[in-house]
């Protein structure tokens, strides 16, 4: 097991907040010597900072105590900046199903997604596996029929497969028998998805079997998928100690076909965490986010919200403007790149 206080967590700035920086002047300019500033930047004159599109994963409008409609949701994601939306577990031909695809065309979304999850991995679930995987192949044939282009996949659940720890839990407790049905749930995501021209991608998420870059390449190339993505998710990557560090992942052969990414920031125990805002938590989202420029990431980037309280809008509205002006800073800044 790696020393967590020595390399994943040595990017923490104990001094310097995410947002300090990102406004800087000619003072700032001036603090450093001309011919370090121009070697700097030459170093890094070939350095492409994409125009990653950003969605809205949809849980920031739901729970603590309230709820907002369809209407609502996209008219705050919309004037937040973000370039599109993804619906999360939103079962095709339903009244919340049609409300939400009767009002996509009065948007100005470029994006539309999808999450979805089975528990089926779960002894206590996997009655329902054959129902679940009939269910992927109708979502599937149902986004197709919108402007939703792409799913997201998470295997959910923990049951006996939670430990004490987030890294005891999991892909740490699976046994054979939870791998062969993941692997059997994601083939049939696959096909699902390759015969109905939809993106889709393995979510990996704290507790549950698909919980780090490596549990996502071993249920990938179990399940022999041939269209499916990964997906990197910084906070849960962060939260697990079992997860390999950012240059291992991006070596791994499977990430050649990442195509689905999330940044939010996070407050970790070993047990659990929480999700905060962008510029909350303890992971140098910074640093993260050169780290995927540096791989050649030019795919969507998403946020999601599940637990952030306040309003959402402000909580969507600051991930849209910090990122933005981390891009800018890299610009303007080339010598503050993070990975000098």
């Amino acid at each position: 097991m790696k020393n967590i206080e020595y390399n994943r967590r040595k990017f923490i700035k104990g001094a310097s907040g995410l947002v300090a920086g990102l406004g800087l002047g000619s003072v700032a300019i001036a603090g450093y010597k001309k011919e370090v500033i121009e070697k700097r930047v030459s170093g890094l004159s070939k350095i492409e900072i994409p125009e990653n599109p950003l969605v809205l994963f949809d849980n920031f409008h739901n729970g603590n105590r309230r709820s907002y409609s369809w209407k609502a949701k996209f008219a705050s994601a919309e004037r937040a900046g973000f370039d599109g939306f993804e619906l999360v577990r939103v079962l095709p031909g339903s009244d919340n199903w049609k409300e939400a695809i009767d009002l996509m065309p009065e948007t100005k979304f470029k994006i539309w997604g999808m999450h979805w999850s089975s528990k089926s991995v779960l002894d206590n679930e996997v009655k329902n596996i054959e129902a679940d995987i009939e269910g992927v192949y109708e979502l599937a044939e149902a986004c197709a029929k919108t402007s939703i282009e792409y799913i997201t996949m998470s295997l959910s659940g923990n049951g006996e497969l939670r430990g004490n720890t987030i890294h005891g839990s999991g892909s740490a407790k699976a046994e054979e028998r939870h791998w062969q049905r993941a692997y059997k749930i994601m083939k049939a995501f696959d096909q699902a998805c390759k015969k109905n021209n939809i993106r889709g991608s393995l979510y990996p998420h704290t507790h549950w079997i698909c919980d780090t870059p490596q549990s996502v390449e071993k249920i990938l190339n179990g399940a022999g998928a041939q269209t499916l993505g990964p997906a990197f998710c910084s906070h849960h990557w962060f939260a697990n100690k079992n997860s390999d560090e950012l240059d291992d992942v991006f070596k791994s052969e499977i990430m050649k076909r990442l195509n689905y990414v999330v940044l939010t920031n996070g407050k970790f125990v070993d047990a659990d965490f929480l999700a905060v805002r962008f510029d909350e938590g303890v992971i140098d989202m910074a640093w993260v986010l050169a780290k995927l420029i540096e791989f050649g990431y030019k795919g969507q980037i998403s946020s999601q919200g599940y637990g952030i309280g306040g309003d959402p809008y402000t909580s969507g509205k600051l991930f849209v403007d910090t990122v933005k002006a981390l891009k800018e800073r890299f610009r303007l800044y080339p010598y503050l790149w993070p990975l000098n």
